[in-house]
């Protein structure tokens, strides 16, 4: 795994939580719905309503940077990315602002400004790793993980905040620690995992992105027994999320439960066939994924249908280079496949 993915790992795993105040509306609950599903014009929508409604607390922001990021984590690219740190920005702005000037604030809206501003400086150090930038998205990850941890010193009631903070722990003791030459840091695995299942099982908003990011922890772990339940509630809560399925079909092929991955992946095909706005590299992604699988079954018949399939795709865009290396490994499952199939017949 690259460092530039540890980094978007460990810094973009981040629910916020909402002020008292506004907690009796759903218009966050329904964000993050659609958002989970890839509807994002309808969850920006929301977010222009409140807007325009006179409503410019750091919830609406924040929702609407997780909107963006994920938008373009889905799309690959960088569409937003300008509109997306400038929300950050205000963020950060803002509850520093708050939490430096204001000495009258309690202890509970204290620990969520700070919560908000460590989920900003996350996304920063996203951004930053994602570009190549590694000082500063080191910086700000280290800022945001600071804030993270002083938020639930604060309240420890907070319990959305644990999931980032559990996400980090348990990457910087993996791939961080070696990746980045930090000998001393400690095994902090079980601790991190141990804080995401806390914010799953008692945070506000956490509960499904906390499973998904258990999902792919617990398979880096080995632990893939324990991963099942996880693997099924995800697609239970949100049928229709591609984001879910992904991660429901990835715990199979890593099993190599294939029959079940297939199975799984063909309805991540039929959910990025029906919506309007896919990414299309993710229909080549599906098809190399077939032609990979059968091929590991010695159904090479199959496997030479999914490979032409994938090698057909057609973006109508420049082709990216993840996606030239599953057209690359198509051809190559095309060439095996009919070599294996000739030495079938004599």
């Amino acid at each position: 795994m690259q460092i530039k993915n540890i980094l978007i790992i460990c810094f973009t795993s981040l629910i916020v939580v909402i002020p008292e105040h506004i907690q009796a509306s759903d218009w966050i609950q329904q964000t993050i719905d659609y958002t989970i599903n890839t509807r994002f014009d309808s969850a920006e929508s929301i977010i222009y309503e409140r807007l325009a409604s006179g409503d410019s607390s750091l919830p609406v922001y924040f929702y609407h940077a997780s909107i963006l990021n994920s938008k373009m984590t889905h799309f690959e690219n960088d569409n937003d990315m300008d509109q997306f740190l400038d929300i950050l920005d205000k963020i950060i702005s803002e509850a520093s602002f708050q939490i430096n000037v204001n000495g009258l604030l309690n202890d509970t809206i204290k620990a969520k400004l700070y919560f908000y501003r460590g989920s900003a400086y996350g996304y920063l150090a996203y951004v930053q790793g994602k570009s190549g930038q590694w000082l500063k998205a080191l910086d700000n990850g280290m800022a945001s993980i600071g804030d993270l941890e002083k938020s639930v010193q604060i309240d420890s009631t907070l319990y959305d905040a644990y999931l980032g903070i559990g996400v980090y722990y348990y990457w910087r003791s993996t791939k961080l620690k070696y990746m980045l030459w930090l000998p001393f840091v400690p095994d902090m695995r079980d601790e991190g995992i141990a804080q995401i299942k806390l914010a799953v099982e008692k945070g506000r908003y956490s509960a499904a992105l906390g499973m998904q990011q258990l999902i792919y922890i617990l398979l880096d772990y080995g632990r893939f027994d324990e991963v099942i339940p996880y693997a099924q509630k995800v697609i239970e809560l949100y049928p229709e999320s591609q984001f879910m399925r992904w991660a429901h079909a990835h715990v199979y092929y890593k099993r190599h439960e294939y029959d079940k991955a297939i199975e799984s992946y063909f309805k991540l095909l039929e959910l990025i066939e029906r919506d309007p706005q896919s990414n299309p590299g993710h229909w080549l992604f599906c098809q190399a994924r077939f032609a990979e699988i059968y091929f590991k079954q010695e159904n090479y018949h199959l496997a030479i249908r999914y490979a032409e399939k994938a090698i057909s795709y057609k973006s109508g865009v420049p082709v990216k280079e993840k996606e030239k290396e599953k057209l690359d490994q198509a051809r190559d499952i095309l060439n095996k496949s009919s070599e294996a199939l000739k030495h079938e017949k004599h």
